[in-house]
C-alpha cells in the first residue's frame, strides 16, 4: 500500500512536472520566436544594406570600365578633339547600347554640354560630380534627371590633355528593386523627399505599399536604425540610407523586410508545439507509472557504467535488460561510450594530422623527423615544398577551389614518395616531404621527380589548370643534427629557390648567414629613419640640347650602425617583404622635398625625382601624402616626378591606370623608369598618364659598342617623342654616350660621367660648377 502509495506521488510529481515545463516550453517558444524573428529581420537588413552595396558598387564599377573604354577609344577621342558631332554621338549611342545604359552625355571641359541623348540642361545636373572628377580623376554617384533615377560614372577624356568628359548612366528601376528582392528577399525602395513631399522612383513593393510609402512624411523614412513601419495594412521592418549624390535634395534607399511573411511560419510550429505538448503529457503519463514500477535497479546500474565511463574506461559494453525506456537510455549510455571513444581517437589523430588533406602536421611531422634522425648511420633529406601562385588561385577560384588544389597537391605526393617516406602538410600552400636513406644526388633526382608529378595538369570538375611548385632540400647528416636546423635550412633553400625560380635548391653552406643577416636588417630597418642611419643622395638630370641641370633624383642611402653602409638593392627588396616600403618612401618624399626647398631658398630650382615601389601603388592615401608634403614645403607640383618601372605598373594594369590619375590630378609629373625592361605593350602605355621615360642604362652603358643597344635607344627616343614624351637617357658613362644620345635628340642625360650621387650641399655646388663651365663654354664659341 505504501510503496503504491510512494508509485501515486511520483507519478503525480511526474506529471505536473511535465505539464508545467511544457507549458514553460510553449510561452517561451512563443516569445522567443517573436524575439528571434524580429531580431533576424533587423539582422537581415543590415546585411541586405552591406549586399547592396556590393550589388551598387559592381553596377558602378561595371559603368566606369565601360566610360573608360570609350574615353580611350582613340576614334572617339580623335573626333572629340576635332569637334565631329556626328561621330561623337555615334559612340555614345554605341556604347550605351552595348552595355546597355540608358544616357550617355558627353561635356566640354567646362562642364558645357556637348553631345549626348540629353538635354543641354542634364549636364547641370552632372555639375557636381564634375568637380569631383576633376579632383579625383572620376566620379560615380547618383543623379536624377528629367524626374527620373539615374547612376552615373564621368571620367575625362585626355588627347594627351583633357579634351572632354563622357558620363554613362543607367536608369534605378522597378527591375533594378525587384533584381534586389530576389537576390535577398528584401524590398528595396528608392525615394527623396523634398518638405512634406516623398517621391519614389523605383521599389520592389506592390503598388498599395508603394503608394503607401510615398505618403509617409519624411521623418518616417530618414536615419539609419531600424523601425516599425506599417504600409498597406502590412508589417515591415525598415532602414534607410542616404545614396552619393551631387546637389539637391538627399535620395535614400530604404529597405523593407515583411515581418507578416517572417511570422507566418511559426504560427503552423506554435500549434505544432501545442500539439506535440499535449502528446507529450499523455507519453509522460505513461513513462511515469513505469518509472515508478521499476526505477532503482536500471539506474543503479547506469549509474555504475557513468563512473566507469568518467574513470576512462570504454572496454566493458552496456547491455541493459528490457525493452524500457531504461533499456533506451542503457543502449543510449552505451552508443555514448562507443561516440566517446571513437571521438577520442579521432581527436587523437587531428592532433597530427591536417584536417583538409589528412597528412601529418607540423607536431607529427617534426616528431617524426626527430625520430628518423636519432637513428644512427641514416641519411634522410628534408624537403620543404611550396605551391606557386597558389594565392592567385585562392583569389581568383575561390577557397573552395584553393582547399581542392591543396588536397589533389597531397595525393601526388603521397603517390610520388616510397613507402617508408612521410609527407606533411605545414601549413597553407607548404608541404614537407621527409625522404628515407636517400644519398645527396639521388635525393635532388627523387626532387625533380617530385615537382614533375605536382607540375602534371590538375583536371577538376569545373577546370584544368596547370600547378606549380618550388622545393627547397637540406640533408641529414650533410647540413644539420636537428630537426629545427634541417627544417630552418629546407626553407631557406626554398626562398632561394624562389627568388631563382630553378624549381628545385639545395641549400648551399653559409646561406644560415646571410638569412640572419636579412631577418636582422629588417628588423633594424624599421628603426633606422628614428636613428638618424637613413640619408639623401641626388644625382642630376642634365638637359642635353641646353647643358642646363633641371632635376635631381633622390637616392636613399643606408648606414647601419653595426654593418656599415647597406646597398639599396639589398635592403629595398627587404622593406618591400617587410611591409616596411611605404614608411621608406614617405621618408624620402619628405625629406627630398625639404632639400629642393633649402635648394630654392639659396636660389637653385630644380624638379626632384622620387622612385615608387610597385606596392606604394596600393596604398590608397599616398596622394593626399604627396599632396600635403607639396603643401608643407612650398614646392609647385609640376617640380616633382615620380617614378615607376614597367615591371611594377604592369601587376595590375587598371589599378596602376587610376592611381596615377589621382597622383596626376596633383599637378606631379610621372615617369616610367627603366623603360624596355617591363615587356609593356603600346596599348597599355599610351593608357599611361605619363610624361616622361627613362632608357634602362643596360640599353645606354653599351650603345657605343654594341648597335643593338644603339637600335634599342633610338627607337625609343623616336617612340617617346612621338608620344609627346620626354626621354631620359640612365646610366651615361662616357662622352661618346652623351654626344650619341644628343645626336638621336634624346632629351636629358643621368649618369656617373655627368656626376655621381652627392648630398645637397655638394649637388648645389656642382650644379653652380657645372653651369659656370658650360657658359665658359657657350662664351667662348661666340668669341671663336
Amino acid at each position: 500500500m505504501a510503496s503504491r502509495h510512494f508509485r501515486n506521488k511520483l507519478v503525480f510529481l511526474l506529471i505536473g512536472v511535465v505539464l508545467v515545463a511544457q507549458l514553460a516550453t510553449v510561452a517561451v517558444v512563443q516569445f522567443a520566436t517573436e524575439r528571434s524573428v524580429r531580431s533576424k529581420l533587423g539582422d537581415d537588413l543590415e546585411l541586405g544594406e552591406r549586399v547592396w552595396q556590393r550589388f551598387h558598387e559592381n553596377r558602378g564599377n561595371q559603368l566606369l570600365e565601360s566610360v573608360l573604354v570609350l574615353a580611350d577609344d582613340y576614334g572617339f577621342k580623335a573626333a572629340v578633339a576635332s569637334g565631329d558631332a556626328a561621330t561623337m554621338a555615334s559612340a555614345l549611342d554605341n556604347q550605351a547600347s552595348r552595355i546597355g545604359a540608358d544616357r550617355a552625355l558627353l561635356l566640354a571641359p567646362d562642364g558645357h554640354w556637348l553631345a549626348g541623348g540629353a538635354t543641354p540642361a542634364a549636364a547641370a545636373a552632372l555639375a557636381g560630380m564634375l568637380q569631383q572628377a576633376q579632383t579625383a580623376g572620376s566620379a560615380q554617384s547618383v543623379v536624377v534627371l528629367d524626374g527620373k533615377l539615374y547612376q552615373f560614372a564621368l571620367v575625362p577624356v585626355q588627347a594627351p590633355s583633357l579634351v572632354a568628359w563622357v558620363a554613362l548612366g543607367s536608369q534605378i528601376t522597378d527591375a533594378y528593386a525587384r533584381d534586389f528582392r530576389t537576390l535577398t528577399s528584401l524590398d528595396a525602395s528608392f525615394l527623396q523627399a523634398e518638405g512634406a513631399r516623398t517621391q519614389v522612383f523605383a521599389s520592389s513593393l506592390p503598388s498599395e505599399g508603394r503608394a503607401a510609402l510615398a505618403a509617409l512624411p519624411s521623418a518616417s523614412t530618414e536615419g539609419a536604425q531600424v523601425r516599425n513601419v506599417a504600409l498597406d495594412e502590412r508589417h515591415y521592418f525598415s532602414m534607410s540610407r542616404e545614396l552619393p549624390s551631387n546637389g539637391g535634395a538627399p535620395v535614400r534607399l530604404a529597405l523593407q523586410g515583411s515581418l507578416d511573411e517572417a511570422m507566418a511560419p511559426f504560427a503552423a510550429l506554435r500549434n505544432r508545439v501545442l500539439l506535440l505538448s499535449a502528446l507529450a503529457g499523455l507519453v509522460a503519463l505513461l513513462v511515469a507509472w513505469l518509472v515508478a514500477r521499476s526505477v532503482s535497479k536500471p539506474v543503479a546500474e547506469l549509474a555504475r557504467a557513468a563512473r566507469r565511463i568518467a574513470r576512462g574506461d570504454y572496454s566493458q559494453p552496456i547491455d541493459p535488460k528490457g525493452r524500457d525506456e531504461f533499456a533506451d537510455l542503457g543502449h543510449a549510455f552505451d552508443g555514448m561510450q562507443q561516440g566517446i571513444a571513437q571521438r577520442e581517437e579521432r581527436i587523437l589523430f587531428q592532433a597530427g594530422h591536417d584536417s583538409l588533406t589528412g597528412l601529418p602536421n607540423r607536431a607529427l611531422a617534426l616528431d617524426a623527423l626527430e625520430s628518423a634522425i636519432a637513428v644512427e648511420g641514416s641519411s634522410r633529406a628534408v624537403l620543404m615544398v611550396d605551391l606557386d601562385r597558389f594565392k592567385e588561385i585562392n583569389d581568383t577560384l575561390g577557397h573552395v577551389f584553393g582547399d581542392r588544389v591543396l588536397d589533389e597537391a597531397g595525393k601526388r605526393l603521397r603517390q610520388a614518395v616510397r613507402g617508408g617516406d612521410l609527407v606533411a602538410r605545414l601549413g597553407g600552400d607548404e608541404f614537407l616531404v621527409l625522404l628515407e636513406d636517400v644519398q645527396s644526388g639521388q635525393a635532388l633526382l627523387r626532387a625533380q621527380e617530385l615537382l614533375a608529378a605536382l607540375r602534371e595538369p590538375l583536371d577538376l570538375v569545373s577546370t584544368r589548370i596547370n600547378l606549380d611548385a618550388s622545393i627547397g632540400m637540406a640533408l641529414y647528416p650533410e647540413h644539420g643534427d636537428s630537426a629545427e636546423t634541417l627544417l630552418r635550412r629546407a626553407d631557406i633553400a626554398l626562398y632561394d629557390v624562389k627568388q631563382s625560380r630553378q624549381g628545385v635548391a639545395v641549400y648551399e653552406s653559409g646561406r644560415d648567414e646571410v638569412h640572419l643577416r636579412q631577418l636582422q636588417l629588417m628588423g633594424d630597418l624599421r628603426h633606422a629613419i628614428v636613428g638618424g642611419q637613413l640619408s639623401l643622395q641626388f644625382q642630376p638630370k642634365v638637359e642635353i640640347a641646353s647643358g642646363r641641370v633641371l632635376h635631381a633624383e633622390a637616392l636613399v642611402r643606408w648606414t647601419h650602425a653595426a654593418l656599415g653602409p647597406i646597398r639599396p638593392d639589398e635592403f629595398i627588396p627587404l622593406a618591400e617583404r617587410s611591409g616596411f616600403i611605404h614608411e621608406l618612401t614617405r621618408f624620402v618624399l619628405e625629406n627630398s622635398l625639404a632639400q629642393a626647398a633649402r635648394w630654392r631658398e639659396s636660389g637653385l630650382d630644380l624638379g626632384i625625382a622620387v622612385n615608387l615601389s610597385a606596392i606604394d601603388l596600393m596604398d590608397a592615401d599616398l596622394p593626399d601624402f604627396v599632396f600635403d608634403c607639396l603643401q608643407r614645403h612650398a614646392i609647385p607640383p609640376e617640380r616633382l616626378i615620380l617614378e615607376l618601372t614597367e615591371s611594377a605598373l604592369m601587376r595590375d594594369v587598371n589599378y596602376a591606370v587610376r592611381m596615377l590619375h589621382r597622383l596626376r590630378a596633383i599637378g606631379i609629373r610621372l615617369a616610367i623608369d627603366d623603360f624596355g625592361t617591363g615587356y609593356s605593350s603600346l596599348a597599355q602605355l599610351k593608357r599611361m598618364p605619363v610624361d616622361e621615360i627613362k632608357i634602362d642604362k643596360s640599353f645606354v652603358m653599351q650603345m657605343t659598342e654594341d648597335s643593338d643597344d644603339a637600335v634599342i635607344v633610338r627607337s625609343t627616343i623616336e617612340l617617346g617623342h612621338n608620344m609627346g614624351l620626354r626621354v631620359i637617357a640612365e646610366g651615361v658613362e662616357s662622352q661618346g654616350s652623351l654626344s650619341l644620345l644628343e645626336k638621336l635628340g634624346c632629351d636629358m642625360a643621368q649618369g656617373f660621367f655627368l656626376s655621381p650621387p652627392l648630398d645637397g650641399l655638394a649637388l648645389a655646388a656642382w650644379a653652380a660648377e657645372f653651369s659656370a663651365a658650360k657658359a665658359a663654354v657657350a662664351i667662348a664659341d661666340i668669341r671663336a
